[in-house]
């Protein structure tokens, strides 16, 4: 009887690894897209496991635009991509994120049926969990990895904190704080934990000592590493929220329900048939939860404590979006498997069974649209995604191709949805630059709001190009201005090596270097530049510190 249970139990394991996988076969084809390109191909914090330790001490988006993700433990995973694939291999980083999701999956059967036991139902929901298509944006999108590694770390926290045994209790402790540093809302698994603890009458002084402790340590880390504050988006009044809830409610029923059409980019849908939906489904779910027995109970209100943070009950920096649900998701699963047990066998399992099938064919042909980086603006935007920043970014990789008339155009949609997108007047004064066009880039420039230093770096390019004045003290000022960011930095360096005074940007650099010594780019140029010099054992010192900031680098 054990044998026939360890089988039956490893049939269910191979069952959700196999599904996981199949329906994701796809994507490892796929390359990098959207922000993979700052958090994957411009993070030099990646390059080196020697670099372990500052990846600690920093925030998200070093080179980009500043964040409020400390993530840690996604940008380790990282690490150990680029040591095993490179840049070269994406699908080796798609492979990864697919086993981490494949994991979540099992992680989650197996808490649930450590909570409720019979192998039929939890099977069930982590299979429709694991080939729903709306999580196509966590597991397919190399960026998304944070919401996998929460959940895989938060479901095998709760399988931990449901043991006798003492010391599995210290374990749950730890993969707690591994989900809250995977992402910010892997912090709702320790209230999720809470009340399953309260659930099962656990006893509290134990675990109220390792919440301080969890969140002792979490705090520390976050509040000690180094961040660049991101734009501040106007929040939403307050009397709005209710009716963006209500909304936001019936947006995600329809995706759940049936996930046809799938962006990364969406908002909430106006006019009063969502609102009134929205409010018929919260009610819904009131008595759905009222009707309920103490287990779908118990996952229901999981799932709404997980759900409570995007819910637009507090401010987000958008109102809806798909990968958002990938955690509520898998309790929502749970509670309407645990549900489903009232109904005639039979016929259940004919209609889950289609419905199942259907998902997993569109998480399959989902992974198309993630092919490349002008495949998945091209998509998004024909499916109801053309947004201002959509555009800018088409624009910009147009732009990186040569085609600058073809990304004027997309530049003039952006700035017809936001005429106050900054960034859109920006790619637009470099079109025209590049075009030779400096009267309608300099009007751009003067229409740019903010991003002073980027403005000033794009301007003296201009004066270069119109009036051929010296362009490097500028640079430098706009450097100055934004005193950790490299690009700047390595254009203000490299032009001032390039009049003549190379003491002076092997000077600079140096100095840049002080307080930013992981960067494997900024050791090459220095090596580049003391070469130049005449300095070869300084150069070849330089070349072999960018080897310890890059395990990839050719010697």
């Amino acid at each position: 009887m054990a044998a026939l249970k360890f089988i039956h139990r490893f049939g269910a394991i191979f069952l959700i690894i196999a599904a996981t996988f199949v329906v994701y076969a796809p994507a490892l084809r796929n390359g990098f897209v959207w922000d993979d390109t700052a958090l994957v191909l411009r993070d030099p914090l990646v390059r080196s496991w020697r670099l372990i330790p500052e990846g600690f001490g920093h925030f998200l988006f070093i080179d980009a635009t500043g964040s409020n993700f400390y993530r840690p433990l996604q940008r380790l995973t990282f690490t150990a991509d680029y040591a095993a694939w490179g840049f070269g291999n994406p699908g080796g980083w798609h492979f990864t994120s697919i086993a981490i999701h494949a994991a979540a999956a099992v992680a989650l059967y197996a808490l649930l049926r450590r909570l409720f036991g019979k192998d039929r139902w939890p099977v069930t929901a982590a299979i429709v969990w694991a080939v729903h298509p709306l999580h196509t944006s966590a597991v397919t999108y190399v960026a998304g990895r944070a919401d996998l590694l929460a959940a895989l770390f938060g479901f095998t926290g709760l399988w931990l904190a449901l043991s006798e045994n003492k010391r599995a209790h210290i374990l749950a402790a730890l993969c707690f704080l591994g989900a809250m540093l995977s992402k910010e809302s892997g912090s709702m698994f320790l209230v999720i934990a809470g009340v399953v603890l309260a659930w099962r009458r656990a006893p509290w002084v134990r675990w109220s000592v390792l919440l301080v402790a969890v969140l002792s340590i979490y705090g520390t880390l976050r509040f000690t590493a180094h961040k660049t504050p991101p734009p501040q988006p106007r929040p939403s009044p307050l009397y709005a929220r209710p009716a963006l809830i209500a909304r936001a409610a019936s947006e995600y029923a329809g995706l759940i329900i049936a996930p046809v059409t799938l962006r990364m980019e969406r908002d909430v849908r106006p006019g009063p048939a969502p609102l009134l939906l929205g409010v018929l489904l919260v009610a819904g779910g009131l008595w759905w939860c009222r009707r309920a027995d103490s287990d779908t109970r118990l996952a229901l209100t999981a799932a709404t404590v997980a759900y409570l943070p995007i819910s637009n009950l507090l401010p987000l920096n958008a109102t809806v979006a798909e990968h958002w649900l990938y955690v509520p998701g898998a309790f929502l699963a749970t509670a309407a498997a645990l549900s489903l047990r009232r109904l005639p066998r039979a016929p259940v399992c004919i209609v889950l069974a289609a419905w199942t099938t259907l998902l997993a064919v569109r998480t399959w042909t989902r992974q198309a649209d993630w092919r490349d980086q002008r495949t998945f603006l091209t998509r998004t935007i024909a499916t109801g995604g053309d947004s201002a920043r959509m555009r800018v970014n088409l624009g910009n990789l147009e732009a990186s191709k040569g085609r600058h008339e073809t990304a004027l155009a997309e530049y003039a949609i952006a700035l017809e949805h936001r005429p106050d997108l900054s960034f859109a007047h920006l790619g637009v004064a470099a079109a025209q630059i590049n075009l030779g066009h400096f009267a309608d880039a300099r009007a751009a420039l003067d229409r740019t709001a903010g991003l002073e230093a980027e403005k000033l770096q794009l301007r003296a390019a201009l004066d270069f190009a119109e009036k051929n004045i010296d362009p490097v003290p500028s640079y430098r000022a706009a450097a100055d201005l934004s005193p950790l960011n490299w690009p700047l930095r390595r254009r203000a360096i490299t032009a001032l090596a390039q009049s003549g005074r190379l003491p002076d940007a092997i000077r600079e650099l140096h100095t840049f270097l002080a307080s930013q010594d992981f960067r494997a780019d900024s050791w090459l140029l220095l090596a580049d530049l003391l070469t130049q010099a005449g300095q070869p054992k300084l150069a070849d010192a330089a070349h072999a510190e960018a080897h310890r900031c890059d395990v990839r680098l050719a010697r």
